[in-house]
């Protein structure tokens, strides 16, 4: 029976040199030791962590959602569209700073803008929209919330910065399925500043564009009654 290779003095002078490297890095092997272990146990709980902070903060998301979508009854539930709003809104805020960074929380962002600009709050959703509208690009929401800029300034009769944002968000935008909507818009913002031309020039786009849509027959009716 063959007999196992004895080891041979290189071998043995390997090991040794092993020990001793050991023995001197002893602390520097415990610290790795203690990383190592850190990791181990760190990953999965951040994993689950993250996880439990996005399904509480969608809970949240959904009680906001609820407010902002409940009917005004007086006689039980909301009193008035403020009272409704308010709630709404200090829900959707919660949502932002508590679960900062998880995906709800930019959703909410968008909402806390609407909610604000219902409220008359109009700088404030503007700054709110802005934020929501980066955050959530390349979505509808995104491009909801930059549309929701251009309202904040015309409630504010920010006209021409309202024009400039509108008809950068058309060009930006071209295939959106807000852009009957944001024509019309424009034209009637065209009107409040006086510029009459400007005004029919948007409405004849979007009803000849857009006939058959609910924008593309209102800015027909509106064109008819311009020129009437």
């Amino acid at each position: 029976m063959a007999s196992l290779p004895s080891p041979t003095t290189t071998d043995k002078r390997t090991f040794e040199d092993l020990l001793r490297w050991a023995r001197a890095h002893q602390e520097a092997v415990a610290v790795a030791g203690v990383l190592l272990l850190l990791t181990l146990l760190g990953v999965p709980y951040y994993l689950y962590s993250r996880d439990k902070n996005e399904k509480d903060s969608l809970n949240v998301l959904n009680l906001a959602q609820f407010y902002f979508h409940a009917e005004v009854n007086p006689e039980r539930g909301f009193k008035t569209n403020t009272e409704k709003f308010q709630q709404a809104l200090v829900a959707f805020q919660r949502v932002t700073t508590d679960y900062r960074g998880t995906h709800s929380a930019r959703i909410a962002q968008f909402y806390v803008g609407k909610c604000q600009f219902y409220l008359g709050q109009y700088s404030t959703a503007y700054s709110s929209f802005d934020q929501a509208s980066r955050d959530l690009k390349g979505t509808a929401l995104s491009e909801e919330a930059a549309y929701g800029r251009v309202l904040c300034l015309e409630a504010q009769k920010q006209y021409p910065q309202a024009l400039t944002i509108g008809e950068t968000f058309l060009a930006e935008n071209p295939d959106s399925f807000l852009v009957p909507e944001v024509q019309v818009t424009l034209a009637e913002i065209h009107l409040k500043n006086k510029d009459k031309n400007k005004a029919e020039e948007f409405l004849q786009k979007t009803a000849t564009t857009y006939p058959d849509t609910t924008w593309g027959k209102e800015a027909a009716r509106r064109l008819k009654d311009l020129k009437s």
